[in-house]
């Protein structure tokens, strides 16, 4: 089956399929509506009987193609119209001020929306008749989904992030450039390498290779990366400059030459040290840009820096003139590694092999022409395929036979991989991110957050776990690359590969656009459903946009975004994203005017708001009227005062995100309404009820931090928060705030047992206790029992306590931080025992200057496993109690322990892995410090 074009309408399956789930929910059963609702879902179903076929017959059939666009068309609106009808019934649920049968409106809004179903039925039906005329063969849709839904439960099962394979087959190219680099003697100021290749041969990982390699990380003591994705000299400046000084003063918005003034400042701090640049997908044809780029950087770069250019375009390096040096031109793996390639992703570790697949498995790799990307995203697609007959079809599909070569064969196999995603939805959820640009990072849990905004993940408790296991399964066949690793293996962020970014930029088609200032005035807009990327002067082109969904992300010259409340010459009205009364999610942060009007509350089917940033100083009555809203973003308001007591109306609220909170005094008692709530990052106790608002939050998950616990006098107001039955709750910080605003009257709150209250669930990763006033901590704390899973403790500023027993016992603990506890002298003894900290890997110890001894009953094993130290104004006994046993350190750091009398020649001679070494000058023999 040819593959070309076949992309552009396969998903939509999956909005077929959303329409009829809605369809068959409460929707159904709606009275005044439930006659026409049966209507459509019945006419859906019988055409998502043929869909599978109709989709593979429109490369060759245009009017199959044409019939699926409209059909996806209606279908769209269908949603949209099911959606009205949902959020009416939340309204009438949320105030219940009229029983449903007394209530007139409610019959005549129903009646209007039972005319608009009536309608798309009408659509539907003459679309239904079309299709008699493509003899399409009806699929078994059930089983299908039955066979998706049994790769989901085994992908929840056994998916688990490891780091990313190493890069096969590059050896000998990465040793050859670090030779460039290093060893070879040019009289050019700025020498440039090209590295030089065609999509998905691997550029991008091999100078990645080379700039984490040790011996390049050792020669050049500064080294900045950058994906340029528009290469324009004052951009590339102010990145240069942000990742050198993330501090400086600088904006984006200053001149060239303000930043390049800047930049000259500080690269000539460096002094002699050498300067390494990367530019990451360089696709620049002006010599003029080059010049006015690079010649005047390499005025002032220390001899022996350089550039690595990374292109597509063999033109970039021969416009880089008599600075390129080496031009080393990527070559295609041999087949042999793309076998490797496709081994890695195809089987799990130490499955075995069956030897007929493998001999399929090779012949496959020969047909890749040595392209790793091809490689890797086949072996994906090959993870779920076990027979013969399976490996065989992918060898045998007919688009290795198309007449294409160099990247368009590649895209063949990207959109082979695409279109055979195991579900609909998948392929919706791959789709929909091209709204991101090339090189854009992007944020696994926001990722999600956006799909379940859109309706891709359905409804119910799930959504979330159904997100990430969607997430895994792009990211196993390769749909996702570069991931970044949080500390327990998970992917946070990640990126597409360029071309993957174009497969789903030419999936989408017109539905999403960057509408950046680039953006062609003559684009159509009209079927726009996702809009990203805007620039203040383009919002106005995209109220032609009438059917967008998404208003997502910016692009901006200046340091805000160009709003304000007039709505002067050049600068858009915040009024104007009143026009898109189909908004999923909107992202409005930055915004500086003060304008928040309420006819916002007419986004009926809005989902995802962001007012992150803004100078918002109370949360509108809008907002409470957002009835399906699912995310709420309020970071970085520094002018929030406080949260509206209607916020019990957004039922449906599932990630409230909130910081700083400074001016808080006390969250609404409507909180503890929201019971789908899953993100509360902060929570401030009041003096009234402690933290009991949080008793029926049990869906809780990530983290949490507790502010203000010393307005807590009753400890039973602690354990209505019943904390530890809330298993989804990663990091727990208690906080007890005690400044003279929020000290205890007459001193009798009893923070033991508050504390003792408080016990959370075994599952918590992360603990921080900060200003606790017991003079001990309750037995939770330290018991490894209750705490099986605890792998980081921060213990800050509890100024009463001067014994703590010991964290040892906690099995999985790898980092501890204690902080400011000036009455501390004695942790541990009293019967620590021979298995005390058997993983601590970190330990900060800082302003514990009374500290005597930290000890257990085996010495010699006190800290087997610790890397890194840190000391700091700690007591010279307590330094000796710490470090007398140590033997595996990488990394110690002990400064402004004044009464310290010791020479660390014992401490060092035993630590012979040290890399990093720092020590009080004034404490030791300069010889000392210097080893």
């Amino acid at each position: 089956m040819k593959m070309a074009g076949i992309v552009l309408d396969a998903v939509v399956g999956d909005i077929v399929e959303r329409v009829v789930s809605a369809a068959v929910d409460e929707i159904g059963l709606v009275i005044g509506v439930d006659g026409e609702v049966k209507k459509l879902k019945a006419v859906l179903t019988n055409i998502q009987a043929v869909l599978h076929d109709a989709e593979r017959k429109q490369v060759e059939q245009q009017v199959v193609k044409v019939w699926l666009h409209d059909l996806k068309k209606v279908a769209y609106d269908a949603e949209d119209v099911l959606d009205k009808i949902a959020y009416k019934e939340l309204k009438y649920t949320v105030h219940n001020k009229v029983p449903r049968w007394l209530n007139p409106k409610r019959y005549a809004a129903r009646g209007m929306l039972a005319h608009e179903i009536k309608a798309i039925n009408e659509e539907l039906n003459a679309i239904y008749e079309r299709k008699k005329t493509f003899q399409l063969e009806q699929s078994n849709y059930q089983r299908r989904l039955s066979s998706f839904r049994q790769m989901i439960t085994y992908h929840q099962e056994t998916a688990s992030y490891v780091k990313e394979s190493t890069v096969i087959g590059r050896g000998s190219d990465k040793e050859e450039i670090i030779k460039m680099l290093i060893n070879s003697h040019v009289n050019i100021a700025l020498p440039v390498i090209a590295i030089v290749g065609l999509g998905g041969l691997g550029k991008t990982a091999l100078a990645q290779l080379v700039y984490n390699n040790d011996a390049v990380k050792k020669h050049f003591e500064l080294k900045v990366w950058i994906c340029v994705s528009n290469f324009e000299t004052k951009n590339l400046f102010f990145q240069i400059l942000d990742q050198i000084n993330p501090k400086n003063t600088r904006r984006e918005s200053s001149s060239k030459q303000v930043l390049l003034d800047e930049l000259k400042s500080q690269l000539q701090k460096l002094g002699t040290k050498k300067f390494l640049l990367v530019l990451d997908d360089d696709w620049n044809e002006d010599p003029k840009k080059w010049e006015d780029f690079a010649l005047p950087l390499g005025d002032f770069v220390a001899p022996g820096s350089r550039i690595i250019v990374t292109s597509r375009d063999s033109n970039v390096a021969s416009i880089r003139g008599a600075q390129t040096v080496h031009v080393h031109r990527l070559q295609g793996l041999s087949e042999d590694s793309c076998w490797d390639i496709i081994k890695s992703q195809a089987f799990k570790k130490g499955e075995r092999e069956k030897a007929s697949v493998v001999e399929i498995g090779k012949q496959i790799s020969n047909k890749c022409k040595g392209v790793p990307l091809a490689a890797k995203v086949l072996g994906g697609l090959l993870q779920s395929k076990k027979e013969d007959w399976e490996w065989m079809a992918v060898r045998d599909a007919e688009f290795w036979n198309l007449p294409s070569h160099g990247t368009k064969q590649i895209l063949e196999v990207l959109k082979f991989s695409y279109y055979n995603l195991p579900s609909s939805t998948l392929k919706s959820c791959f789709s929909y991110c091209a709204i991101f640009p090339k090189d854009y990072r992007i944020s696994k849990a926001l990722l999600i957050e956006l799909w379940m905004a859109q309706g891709l993940l359905g409804a119910g408790e799930v959504m979330e776990d159904k997100g990430n296991t969607y997430f895994n399964i792009l990211y196993s066949k390769s749909f996702f690359q570069e991931a970044e690793m949080n500390e327990y293996g998970e992917v946070i962020r990640c990126k597409m590969h360029g071309l993957m970014n174009d497969l789903a930029q030419s999936i989408c088609k017109f539905e999403c656009q960057n509408v950046g200032e680039s953006m062609k005035t003559s684009v159509d807009l009209s079927e726009c459903r996702h809009a990203s990327f805007i620039s203040s002067a383009t919002v106005g082109t995209l109220c032609k946009a009438t059917k967008v969904r998404t208003i997502f992300g910016w692009e901006s010259n200046s340091d805000e975004k160009e709003f304000n409340d007039g709505g002067t010459a050049g600068v858009t009205k915040i009024s104007t994203f009143f026009t898109f009364k189909l908004l999923r999610v909107l992202d409005l942060s930055g915004f500086r005017g003060s304008d928040f009007s309420s006819l916002f509350g007419k986004l009926k089917h809005l989902r995802y708001l962001d007012l992150s940033s803004t100078s918002i100083k109370s949360l509108p009555k809008w907002v409470t009227r957002l009835y399906h809203l699912q995310t709420l973003k309020l970071i970085n308001c520094d002018e929030l005062k406080k949260l509206p007591k209607d916020l019990m109306n957004l039922k449906k609220l599932r990630h409230l995100f909130i910081d700083n909170g400074k001016k808080w005094k006390k969250m609404p008692q409507a909180l503890g309404k929201l019971d789908e709530l899953r993100t509360l990052p902060i929570f401030m106790a009041c003096q009234k009820n402690g933290i009991l608002v949080l008793e029926n939050l049990k869906h809780l998950r990530g983290t949490l931090e507790i502010r203000h616990l010393c307005l807590m006098k009753e400890a039973s107001l602690a354990k209505g928060a019943k904390l530890i039955d809330k298993e989804n709750l990663r990091e727990l910080s208690f906080n007890w705030d005690s400044d003279d605003s929020h000290s205890c009257v007459g001193g009798d709150c009893d923070d033991l047992q508050v504390l003792k209250e408080l016990q959370p669930h075994p599952n918590l990763k992360e603990l921080s206790i900060e200003g606790f006033r017991g003079v001990e901590f309750p037995g939770w704390v330290l018991n490894g029992s209750l705490l099986s899973h605890l792998v980081a403790i921060k213990i800050s500023d509890c100024n009463h306590c001067e014994h703590i027993s010991s964290f040892g016992e906690l099995p999985q603990l790898e980092r501890l931080e204690m902080m400011n506890m000036s009455k501390l002298k004695h942790i541990g003894g009293r019967g620590a025992s021979q298995s005390s900290y058997p993983r601590l890997k970190e330990l900060i110890v800082s302003s514990l200057p009374n500290l005597q001894e930290w000890s257990g009953n085996a010495a010699s094993i006190l800290f087997p496993s610790l890397k890194s130290l840190i000391l700091d104004n700690v007591g010279g006994m307590g330094v000796v109690s710490i470090t007398s046993s140590i033997t595996s350190l990488t990394s110690l750091s002990i400064t402004c322990c004044r009464d310290l009398e010791l020479h660390p020649e014992g401490l060092l001679r035993n630590n012979n892995q040290l890399d990093v070494v720092r020590i009080n000058s004034k404490l030791f023999k300069k010889s000392i410090t210097n080893k």
